[in-house]
């Protein structure tokens, strides 16, 4: 009896150490799978940015039209970040944005991303019936979680031509010119410098 007693106690301390080895590991796993998930949402939203623009590009070539993308607010005026939705549609007006009788062929929800156009000032890119790209510039895709610097972008050519950014020296960042791609930019050291010599100066004091 006694002996059963033993190793049922033996058991349940195994049992319990395995639980908390379980939990440690659990909580030390958890950043790593967050920043994957927020990196895969990076990885899906600017491929899905990238057939978009093809999409574009294609429909102004068979339709001999000039077709705009752009990012939209909910009131379907295009903007240059921050955008609910992405959109491409013919802006016949040129208004830069979605009217009642304008061929709108592709709207879909943005979320779980944040998404920064940089076309010299403009809130859309357009694609004329040559092909060509009226507007050069690019999508910056980032993370909704400010402590993630990871993120890629969308390009595009005044030639028409698309592509995503790359990491070609495998440091973990894409990069472009030969400069990283990163979104919400740390503190510059500079700033660093002056909190610690102020942190410092005040324990001094103390």
């Amino acid at each position: 009896m006694n002996l059963t007693n033993k190793n049922m106690a033996f058991t349940l301390l195994e049992l319990l150490i395995t639980l908390i080895i379980v939990s440690i590991l659990a909580t030390l796993a958890a950043p790593s799978w967050s920043k994957f998930i927020a990196k895969q949402k990076i990885n899906i939203q600017v491929w899905e940015l990238r057939r978009t623009l093809e999409l574009a590009r294609s429909f102004a070539v068979s339709q001999h039209l000039v077709w705009k993308v752009c990012m939209a607010a909910h009131s379907l005026v295009c903007v240059k970040e921050q955008g609910q939705r992405l959109l491409v549609f013919a802006d016949l007006n040129n208004d830069h944005r979605v009217n009642k009788g304008e061929v709108l062929i592709k709207d879909i929800a943005l979320s779980g991303t944040s998404i920064k156009l940089s076309a010299s000032g403009r809130a859309y890119v357009r694609f004329k019936p040559t092909g060509e790209a009226m507007d050069s510039g690019n999508f910056l895709v980032c993370s909704n979680d400010q402590s993630i610097t990871y993120g890629r972008q969308a390009i595009v050519f005044r030639s028409g031509r698309i592509r995503l950014s790359k990491d070609t020296d495998n440091d973990g960042y894409d990069d472009r010119g030969g400069k990283n791609i990163k979104c919400h930019k740390p503190e510059s050291r500079r700033w660093k410098n002056l909190a610690e010599l102020y942190m410092r100066y005040r324990a001094r004091l103390i």
